[in-house]
């Protein structure tokens, strides 16, 4: 009985540590995947750290739990490795992009100061559209707080009939730029595709209602409010219809 003690209250501490391991990895994919955002390399490093130090603690539960069931930690850790890669995979392949843009982009006076948009724009003239997505992702990842090269993405993804996944990036470059006047017309673009296009009309509302937050005095909050009353008006699809 005392044994079967010990080995729930284990079981029970292996399952607790699961919760923030699996929570945390949705929300890092969530960042990167839906929003289109990196996490700082200081926050990443750390995520793999606790992942590595997660694992650890899993492994040593696993061996006092199961004991001589060496099948069957050996395929619970296979799980636990599988997993860990699936969540917390592309914090990898991010920290060593950053690494190589510090090894060829060093800080300092040699720095570049401002992105370069050459080579994207070349490949847009091109029409090489899914190119220039890959170059201007590049600029982003340098820059992240440059709203240009989010737009481009996003015009450049509408081009290719991916407007799923240029809304997110809309969105990016919205948050980063400063001018009402600017935002409107970027907020309007994404309130169509999410309304018109994904018939997404919870997100519509969103893009709108951000727009009013951030810029509730500007001389475009009044045609704003007139789009979000009126899909606020909208009567919503019956169940089944």
């Amino acid at each position: 009985m005392q044994f079967e003690g010990i080995w729930d209250f284990r079981y029970i501490l292996s399952v607790v540590l699961l919760i923030p391991f699996l929570g945390w990895g949705i929300y890092t994919l969530h960042v990167r995947f839906k929003r289109k955002e990196e996490l700082h390399p200081l926050v990443e490093g750390a995520t793999l750290v606790g992942v590595i130090l997660f694992l650890a603690a899993e492994m040593a539960l696993l061996r006092a739990s199961l004991g001589h069931l060496t099948g069957f930690q050996v395929a619970a850790a296979i799980g636990l490795i599988l997993a860990a890669g699936a969540l917390y995979g592309h914090l990898v392949l991010s920290l060593l992009s950053h690494a190589f843009v510090g090894m060829f982009l060093p800080s300092g006076h040699n720095a570049p100061q401002t992105p370069k948009y050459g080579a994207a724009e070349a490949l847009e003239q091109q029409g090489d559209y899914e190119g220039a997505v890959a170059e201007y992702e590049a600029v982003a990842r340098t820059f992240p707080k440059d709203p240009k090269a989010a737009l481009r993405i996003g015009d450049n993804l509408v081009r290719l009939g991916r407007a799923g996944e240029a809304a997110p990036w809309f969105e990016r470059a919205f948050e980063r730029m400063t001018s009402p006047e600017k935002c409107v017309s970027v907020v309007f673009r994404v309130f169509e595709i999410y309304q018109r296009q994904l018939e997404q009309p919870q997100d519509a509302r969103r893009i709108l209602e951000r727009y009013l937050e951030r810029f509730p005095d500007s001389k475009h909050a009044e045609a704003v409010q007139q789009k979000l009353d009126g899909l606020k008006k909208r009567p919503r699809p019956k169940a089944g219809v």
